[in-house]
């Protein structure tokens, strides 16, 4: 059986609806682009990124956004060509390109698409779910724009930090810098659209959570496993198992309860069984087997 490393993880994703990704990227790049030529640079939000430098950049030394971020992001992507290879780095170059068109193409025009609202707080949510939505269907294809992106996985590699970590570390300088230049209301305002907008991109990757995955152990399990079957009509998997030390036999019971009725099962759990030991997570997959939504959409 052939184990798949990360390199042949990415081999089988590229060959996956290719036309579908490639025409994500693209709405996807000219979201962003647009948004952060029409909101960010007028407003100077740096909220991360070699896009937030660009704008420290342009307002203090009269460096054009779009060719500080070509420029940069040109280098960053030469180093990871030697240090992270050529297949990881091709995603990266892919997603720069048409990053980098979105940039120009939208540059000329943005500011038709700047809209004030009642409140900058209001303004600052709304362009943050429009970029967020942009992001989100960006990532989704497999692609990157570049820049900080290779930054952040060459810290992982080199100095074993988690993905998650590392783009904070990165992001808090950038953000850091602007509040030495823009001041804290605007840095305020930056790391809220930062907020917000990873929100959004968590929820179009990953989708909303409509269901709960749980795992039970119960004395009681032939009642509960009625109650699932007869009363909530969803489908389980009994996993036997024992203590540390092999001894003690005990059944688990894994299902997945729809959210919209995991309190009820909850509550009907502890009248079985007051002793029972559930531990649920929320799931955003589900593929085959049997489930039953109260509502199905």
């Amino acid at each position: 059986m052939k184990i798949l490393n990360y390199n042949n993880i990415l081999e089988v994703i590229s060959k996956k609806n290719r036309v579908s990704r490639f025409i994500g990227m693209t709405i996807g790049s000219f979201i962003i682009a647009l948004t952060y030529n029409a909101f960010a640079v007028p407003n100077n939000l740096v909220f991360g990124g070699i896009s937030g430098l660009a704008i420290v950049a342009s307002n203090q030394f009269g460096i054009p956004t779009t060719i500080f971020i070509n420029v940069v992001t040109f280098i960053c992507i030469i180093i990871s060509f030697f240090l992270l290879g050529v297949k990881r780095t091709s995603y990266a170059v892919t997603g720069f390109a048409m990053y980098a068109i979105m940039i120009a193409f939208t540059e000329p025009f943005a500011h038709y698409f700047y809209f004030e609202f009642d409140t900058f707080f209001l303004t600052d949510l709304i362009y943050a779910t429009i970029y967020g939505i942009g992001a989100g269907l960006l990532y989704r294809t497999g692609f990157n724009t570049g820049g900080s992106d290779t930054i952040v996985c060459l810290l992982q590699k080199y100095f074993h930090l988690p993905t998650a970590k590392s783009s904070n570390i990165l992001n808090g300088i950038i953000i850091g810098i602007g509040a030495i230049y823009f001041g804290i209301e605007k840095t305020l305002y930056a790391i809220l659209f930062l907020i917000f907008s990873n929100f959004i991109v968590d929820r179009i990757i990953l989708g909303s959570s409509v269901n709960k995955i749980c795992f039970i152990r119960s004395r009681n399990h032939n009642q509960i496993e009625a109650y699932l079957r007869d009363e909530l009509d969803i489908g389980y998997t009994l996993i036997d198992s024992t203590n540390g030390i092999g001894i003690i036999k005990k059944t688990i019971i894994m299902c997945v309860i729809p959210t919209d009725r995991f309190y009820d099962f909850k509550h009907e759990l502890i009248k079985i069984d007051k002793k029972a030991i559930l531990i649920s997570n929320d799931c955003y997959t589900v593929d085959g087997g049997r489930t039953n939504n109260l509502i199905s959409i």
